[in-house]
């Protein structure tokens, strides 16, 4: 539980918001309730002035001023609410370029862990659910502890010689006093929180499991069974969501408690004095309960947002520091690597040098980790044991930016964004190869203006070879890139490849592309073996 709390913690430190958006927002916010604060008392407290008072002359300046805090009211809460925005859009500004970062660098394997639902766009949603902890939470708290303080240091230091310092201190005492019960109750509120997902995510999976059996057990008379599996989820989930519940009700009390504490404080010490000191300090502990309602939406929210904390936690992981340049030498050496997949065995002590220049055929059987290989030659996927390096340097050493375009990847099936040729081939990268000229070479007429929507398969490999080709690579792997191609086509490709001096290695079963490889390696029984020509 107490994790719960850090995590909290932790990403309102990982925002890291710019200091003087910061002030502004807390500026802000504390003069706009302040403000409110101030317009509620002073009204109330000129009814009372001019009632002891009359003639417009003795009230004639708290009316002034409490006309100007009914103008500036308005003004100020739109300054507090841009500046909470502000505030909060640079917080998940922040946190998307982390979370972009993040699984940006995962390989092959971990994305495969993560494959079911739409990962990244459930992530990017979290992201703007935790704004929330500075526009709910960080900001309205920090704020109305600042006003309730400026409140009893007013009452305390103005009415006259100070009668009212006994009175403003006990108030300061209900204030902590509510703030601790309201912060004690916070570990309760997580823990119920997360135990009401745990038990929301197991009735679901009991729902989906039943609905696949229950027609066979209703076939054999036993549907029962089925009922009585679900409500026992569903009583659960009832139970503990009621405890969330009751948990709740418990901090609601609190403002109204700490309200009624403060009046009942007003009754036993205050002094004799005029009838509009009593009012203020009344409207002051009764403004109380107003304030710590804002604290207590604050929790509220804090506790809310504490599962999309979790979420984009389990995604975390290690920071990268590879930064070694890409080496003169482009050797490609694999020594020793075995590479798994779910605990099943693809390869097995591979062991083998590409030199610069080279032509590579990798055939095999399908399924025979052909696929794996050629990923964990990219520094796509993770190599169960072993070592992969370019020029003795291993992959993982090589700056990413860096290994991305000295070393090009054309999956099997390539995805490609929607957009103009441009954006689509370029990707934001620095060209150096004139890709409308390769995309004609492969019987692709575009320009810079030309959209692609609708590519069928062997146009999307083509497309692919142009975007893998456009920095300029000096390896290229390609798996299976003319699996969708006639031989014209086929012929095509290989004709741009030659005009590159790139390391090729291709995985394929053509036999127009194996001919045209100076080497070939087969995978087969987990073991890579030179095919002699």
């Amino acid at each position: 539980m107490s994790g719960d709390i850090s995590r909290i913690a932790r990403w309102l430190k990982r925002a890291r918001p710019p200091r003087a958006q910061l002030a502004r927002a807390l500026i802000a916010g504390t003069v706009a309730a302040v403000t409110n604060i101030g317009l509620l008392i002073g009204a109330v407290a000129l009814l009372v002035e001019s009632a002891n008072r009359p003639g417009l002359r003795a009230v004639a300046g708290a009316l002034i001023v409490i006309e100007l805090l009914a103008f500036l009211r308005s003004p100020l809460r739109f300054l507090e609410r841009l500046s909470a925005h502000r505030l909060g859009f640079s917080a998940v500004t922040r946190w998307r370029r982390w979370l972009i970062a993040t699984i940006g660098r995962w390989d092959y394997s971990r994305w495969r862990e993560h494959a079911a639902g739409d990962l990244l766009e459930r992530s990017l949603r979290d992201t703007d659910e935790l704004q929330d902890l500075w526009l709910r939470f960080a900001l309205p708290i920090i704020t109305t502890s600042v006003s309730l303080l400026a409140g009893d240091v007013v009452l305390a230091l103005l009415p006259p010689r100070g009668q009212w310092l006994t009175f403003a201190v006990l108030m300061l005492v209900v204030q902590a006093l509510a703030y601790a019960a309201l912060f004690a109750n916070l570990r309760t509120l997580v823990r119920l929180d997360r135990g009401v997902r745990v038990e929301r995510g197991t009735y679901l999976a009991t729902l989906v499991e039943l609905s696949g059996a229950t027609p066979e057990l209703s076939l054999l008379g036993h549907e029962d069974f089925a009922f009585e599996r679900l409500n026992e989820t569903r009583l659960r989930l009832a139970s503990t969501e009621e405890r969330l519940q009751r948990a709740r009700r418990r901090s609601n009390v609190v403002p109204l408690a700490s309200a009624v504490m403060s009046l009942g404080a007003l009754a036993a010490t205050h002094p004799h004095t005029s009838p509009l000191w009593i009012v203020v300090g009344a409207l002051l502990a009764v403004a109380n309960a107003e304030s710590l309602t804002v604290v207590r939406g604050g929790i509220d929210t804090a506790v809310a947002v504490g599962a999309a904390a979790a979420r984009l936690e389990e995604l975390d992981s290690a920071e990268f520091s590879a930064s070694h340049a890409w080496p003169v030498d482009a050797t490609f050496r694999a020594e020793d690597v075995t590479l798994k997949q779910d605990d099943t065995l693809l390869v097995q002590n591979a062991h083998f040098t590409i030199v610069p220049g080279r032509r590579i055929a990798l055939i095999g059987s399908s399924g025979s980790g052909k696929s794996t290989l050629l990923r964990a030659m990219c520094g796509l996927d993770r190599a169960f044991s072993g070592r992969m390096s370019v020029g003795g340097v291993g992959l993982a050493d090589i700056d990413e930016e860096v290994l991305r375009v000295k070393l090009a990847y054309v999956a099997s099936e390539p995805g490609l964004t929607r957009g103009y040729v441009t954006d689509v081939i370029r990707l934001g990268r620095p060209s150096s190869r004139d890709a409308t000229l390769d995309l004609a070479g492969l019987g692709l007429v575009a320009d810079e203006t030309s959209r692609w929507d609708e590519l069928s398969r062997g146009e999307r490999q083509r497309v692919a070879i142009v975007r893998a080709l456009v920095t300029s690579p000096e390896i290229i792997v390609l798996d299976e890139p003319t699996s969708g191609l006639g031989s014209e086509e086929t012929t095509l490709v290989l004709s741009l490849l030659e005009t590159t001096n790139a390391t090729v290695i291709i995985a394929t079963h053509d036999p127009l592309v194996i001919g045209w490889c100076d080497d070939v390696l087969e995978l087969a029984d987990h073991h890579l073996h030179p095919i002699s020509r």
